[in-house]
């Protein structure tokens, strides 16, 4: 089973750079070389060694690797161990995210079994990282690392196992195949570790579609079972239990009456100064929009998608809601002409592979021609879900219920909120895209002065706790708002404004009511929608917000200039810029280098 790439990061000691699969041949050849796996004995010392460099609980990497490999670097004929033959998954870990065009990194996979460890371990700490954190986040917990193996496989809902048991009953997720390992181990793993029965998140606890929400709070189920990592493997140094690594602890040590007393005081380390690094800004560009969306799906989602969202390239309205109900689904964004498949559309849909693809509007939208294409692809009715109504309000309106009604299998009858912006124009909307993407946070559209029968009755249905309300009373009047604090009981605290002078200062205003919302930005032109569009979803998926820049230079928008210093940024989310010069010109790459590199800190994932 390969594993999934979801986050672009530092590693090997710079960004990694994704792509398809330009040149396969170069790794399906072999030379004359053969290799010899070293000894059980010498893999176990080895995997140790990357998992306390790592601050990985030992057991679990050696799950993973009898999980792919069975502890394997080279086949029976001593050739490197690959997963299939194009963009194949290679070695110990069958590592997946490499730049086809790297030969040096992927000689490196095929041929270093210590190196292939290394970089296994990095992208399971990217899981870890990007995805929910459960209950303290303590690394040492067996039970915390079931989201970050859910995703080493694929962050999508082939791993929830709510779907699984509706489509496929007795299939087992990759994450609870990994606790099987570690409970029942087989053969010469049972010589390396304890068996252990690590507690999994129950099942009516998670969704019942889609995946887990990095919003909510997830409790570590019980009992509690620790690894072998110590105050000074774990990041912070956070104390752990120092006790039998595989027996269960009581949370609250009601037993222990050691325990509570007061823990003697300890002079609190400075931690150090951070440095600056020299930051890049990766562009992901084609030759034309479409292109562009193709490079992004591509770069996001390398090892392919469980759904794709299909939106016309040369009209936004229909597209304006999508990004939500992308990232409902971790979906990429694709863009078409209204009238046909385009070739290259084709291909990378079936690059990615998805179970299904959803349409975002009508037959005018997307005509007849894209959906019998589809099927003739292999996309059947049954795999294609189209999302429309009679105009862009009710196409957003049901858009914002598809979105909701995944949310809503945990929510009850209520949602947390929804953004409302002017259907009249893009820029509005499309700045909360990212942001609602990350909250799976509905977009309703409306008219300036009126509010449309069908965004109303959306909004009832929805019955949201708060209502976002893009841009100044040019786009929704003040008589819109009434409206909605009236037919929704809302107080008018919970009826949030986020406005400007300008579509700019408007992205500004919404960078800085949800600057704690994700850990990086990404920017995009505001003068065109196609390139911020499709590239909010992967901005959502890395948990990342898109900036809409203006033509002119940023230092002529001072708000937004402000809003993007001071962002508060992670140096696990690479920054991009999506579209070629002609949209975001190099001078404004360099401006933002400038105002972003004392936000991001150097750290070598690689040691």
């Amino acid at each position: 089973m390969m594993i999934c790439a979801l986050l672009t990061t530092q590693t090997l000691s710079q960004p990694a750079t994704l792509y398809a699969a330009a040149n396969p041949e170069s790794l399906s050849q072999t030379t004359g070389d053969t290799y010899v796996n070293p000894s059980y004995d010498e893999i176990n010392q080895m995997i140790e060694e990357v998992a306390k460099e790592k601050a990985i609980p030992s057991i679990i990497l050696k799950a993973i690797a009898f999980k792919e490999s069975s502890w394997r670097q080279f086949d029976k004929e001593g050739n490197p161990l690959f997963s299939r033959p194009e963009h194949p998954a290679i070695g110990i870990m069958q590592v997946a995210t490499y730049n086809d065009n790297d030969l040096e990194t992927i000689h490196k996979l095929k041929t270093d079994i210590m190196f292939n460890l290394r970089v296994g371990a990095e992208l399971l700490d990217e899981k870890w990282r990007f995805t929910p954190t459960i209950g303290d986040g303590d690394r040492n917990k067996l039970e915390n690392w079931y989201f970050a193996l859910w995703a080493y496989n694929i962050w999508t809902d082939k791993n929830n196992p709510n779907t699984l048991a509706a489509t496929s009953p007795g299939t087992l997720t990759y994450q609870e195949k990994i606790f099987n390992v570690l409970a029942y181990p087989e053969g010469f793993l049972a010589r390396y570790i304890d068996p252990v029965e690590v507690t999994p998140i129950p099942a009516e606890l998670l969704p019942a579609a889609g995946i887990p929400l990095k919003t909510d709070s997830w409790m570590t189920p019980e009992p509690i079972h620790y690894g072998d990592l110590n105050s000074v493997d774990t990041p912070g140094g956070e104390p752990t239990d120092p006790g039998d690594p595989n027996e269960p602890k009581n949370p609250d040590n009601s037993n222990n009456p050691v325990d509570t007393q007061d823990p003697p005081y300890e002079e609190e380390v400075p931690d150090p100064p951070q440095t600056p690094v020299a930051l890049e800004l990766i562009r992901l560009a084609g030759k034309d929009r479409i292109d562009t969306a193709i490079e992004q799906a591509l770069k996001g989602w390398p090892d392919g998608a469980g759904t794709v969202v299909l939106a016309r390239a040369d009209h936004f309205p229909d597209a304006l809601a999508g990004v939500p109900l992308a990232a409902q689904y971790d979906a990429p964004i694709l863009l078409t002409s209204s009238q046909a498949l385009e070739t290259r559309v084709a291909e990378a849909i079936m690059a990615l592979g998805p179970e299904k693809v959803i349409l975002l509007g009508g037959e005018g939208a997307l005509s007849r021609k894209i959906s019998a294409k589809l099927e003739d692809l292999g996309w059947d009715s049954e795999r294609q879900i189209r999302v429309s109504g009679l105009n862009r309000y009710e196409t957003a309106a049901n858009i914002a219920l598809a979105t909701s009604g995944i949310a809503q299998s945990l929510s009850g009858d209520s949602i947390e909120a929804v953004a409302l912006a002017t259907g009249q124009n893009f820029p509005d909307a499309l700045s909360i895209a990212s942001v609602a993407g990350i909250k799976q946070m509905p977009i309703l559209l409306t008219e300036a002065k009126t509010l449309p029968r069908e965004t109303l009755e959306a909004l009832k249905d929805l019955n949201p706790q708060k209502v976002y309300l893009i841009g100044g009373e040019g786009a929704i009047s003040l008589s819109i708002q009434d409206t909605i604090q009236e037919q929704l009981s809302l107080p008018s605290s919970q009826l949030v404004r986020l406005s400007g002078d300008s579509r700019y200062d408007t992205m500004a205003a919404v960078a800085e009511a949800f600057a704690g919302e994700s850990q990086g930005l990404c920017f995009a032109t505001g003068q065109e929608f196609p390139d911020a569009l499709a590239g909010a979803a992967l901005a959502a998926r890395l948990n990342a917000t898109v900036i809409l820049l203006p033509k002119s230079s940023i230092e002529d928008y001072p708000r937004l200039k402000n809003a993007i210093a001071q962002y508060p940024c992670n140096f696990e989310t690479q920054p991009y810029i999506f579209g070629g010069e002609g949209a975001v010109s190099p001078e404004q790459v360099a401006e933002l280098k400038e105002l972003l590199e004392n936000t991001y800190v150097a750290v070598n994932l690689t040691d």
